[in-house]
């Protein structure tokens, strides 16, 4: 009775908590059930929704068998391992991308995050993903992968085919955490990532939180993020020395990381600004829902979520190229206020020849760092201030010389962020897929899942991931529920009538 009476909730929402069907069904039955009843009821209530987990393994080599044959070019490795009878196999790894996410990933910004997430369901396992973002700041899905668990083996397996279908373009930037699998597994030769041209890179918020776990330290910890965050040497180089002047052991500990791998002032721009995987973290927060469903289930899901994200993004770059915009909006947003800081920018020309410039700022615009003189050398693409670099779009300091010298400094965003290049990453359909009636048939072996997959323990699997140091990175301060001023609460606030 309790399955039925929440199918319409779990319809919406799969992940919604078991204290909200608690909830539910007291407010419908004035009755309070179990936590374990209303667990149990949110199984039986997604076995009726999908299938049982067991059948739907057994389902899973005909969809498969049916993307290949209603979508050109999809990309599917299934791994299996012996059953104990002759006509089962055992399901071990899944990866699988589509042809418009590996077109559409040429002309997203060159680089891929990584991350992996638990599922929900009756069987453990883990989903990895990989992600990239577009010109307009639009997270990018690249490839999934359902696998064991976070070892080397399954990073081996999920980067050597995201490598191999997906992304084998040059000058590609990995940004992961520190992780040993991942690393091992883009190491190892045999994966393809050995391509002088790429680069693999420590998500910092990682770094800090390994920081935090050695030193204890939540000031420096800010300092270290800092560090990691500053986008030129001599702003590195000021957290280096605070931080050294507090604790030396702490210089020690993150000189023991090659530079390169977790600051943004030494990635040569490789980074494009992402100094965090929060693009994976976000994607993984997006299927949370799918997570709860059995296997079947869950790959058709990524596929149907696909398909609405690209019909939606082409929609929209569509009618952003039609207007006449030659950028993307986010694009134009940081040019916007580049150009108001160029304002009031002092440029002398050294050689315009050379096209080598010296930019004096005058006002302070609350940048993080003090106001400065930049050498700029448009010929180079180079500014000191670094987040010409960092960024592929021109900085304050550009537009200042552009203007200076009567040249245009549109010739200096680079390509990516061109509205042309957003709608080319989604200017790519996903064909449609008939009723089950029409699909071929499957007469291979039973898909079975791993019985040592299976939940054993009691209770249910959790739901959100355990808080780590990360979590204290923002502290945040209560404030008044009237005014919305910190330091006091509604009922003693002084701002009330």
């Amino acid at each position: 009775m309790i399955s039925e009476s929440i199918a319409s909730l779990l319809h919406k929402d799969l992940s919604i908590k078991v204290k909200t069907i608690i909830a539910h069904i007291r407010d419908k039955f004035n009755y309070t059930v179990t936590y374990r009843k209303a667990w149990i009821a949110k199984n039986k209530a997604i076995e009726n929704m999908f299938g049982s987990w067991v059948d739907s393994y057994h389902a899973l080599p005909q969809w498969l068998m049916t993307m290949q044959h209603y979508l050109p070019n999809v990309v599917t490795i299934l791994e299996t391992l012996p059953a104990d009878t002759p006509d089962d196999v055992t399901f071990h790894r899944l990866f699988w991308s589509f042809e418009p996410l590996i077109k559409g990933f040429a002309y997203c910004k060159p680089i891929v995050q990584v991350d992996g997430t638990w599922l929900y369901g009756k069987y453990k396992g883990t989903l990895l993903l990989a992600v990239a973002q577009d010109g307009n700041d639009h997270i990018f899905p690249v490839a999934f992968a359902i696998v064991e668990g976070e070892t080397k083996e399954a990073w081996n397996f999920f980067l050597k085919n995201l490598r191999t279908y997906v992304t084998p373009q040059q000058h590609l930037c990995v940004i992961s955490d520190r992780h040993p699998s991942i690393k091992s597994a883009y190491d190892n030769p045999a994966n393809g990532w050995n391509d002088p041209t790429c680069r693999h890179v420590y998500c910092i918020r990682h770094i800090a939180q390994n920081f935090m776990r050695k030193f204890n330290n939540k000031k420096l910890r800010k300092l270290v993020v800092n560090m990691g965050f500053a986008v030129n040497q001599p702003l590195h180089r000021y957290y280096r020395s605070k931080i050294a002047a507090q604790n030396t052991n702490a210089i020690g500990w993150l000189d023991n990381i090659p530079i390169a791998k977790w600051t943004q002032a030494f990635d040569e721009g490789r980074r494009w600004g992402h100094m965090t995987t929060n693009l994976a973290e976000s994607m993984n927060n997006v299927f949370k829902g799918i997570r709860n469903e059995p296997i079947t289930a869950l790959v058709q899901s990524t596929f149907y979520k696909c398909v609405v994200l690209f019909q939606r993004r082409a929609t929209e770059s569509a009618a952003v190229l039609q207007s006449g915009q030659q950028y993307s909006e986010a694009c134009q947003k940081r040019i916007k206020e580049a150009m108001h800081k160029a304002n009031s920018h002092q440029v002398i020309a050294f050689d315009r020849l050379n096209q080598t410039f010296r930019v004096m700022e005058t006002v302070n615009h609350n940048e993080g760092r003090p106001m400065g003189r930049f050498l700029l050398k448009l010929g180079e693409s180079c500014c000191d201030c670094g987040e010409f670099q960092a960024l592929h779009l021109p900085c304050s300091h550009v537009i200042a010389a552009c203007s200076h010298a009567a040249q245009a400094y549109q010739v200096h965003i680079h390509d990516v962020y061109k509205a042309a290049s957003v709608f080319c990453v989604y200017n790519n359909t996903f064909p449609g897929i008939q009723d089950q009636s029409y699909w071929p048939q499957y007469y291979g072996r039973r898909l079975c899942p791993d019985p040592a997959m299976k939940r054993c323990k009691r209770g249910r699997p959790k739901s959100t991931r355990i808080r780590t140091e990360m979590d204290d990175e923002i502290e945040t301060l209560n404030k008044c529920a009237l005014c919305r001023v910190p330091g006091h609460d509604r009922r003693n606030c002084p701002n009330s009538n």
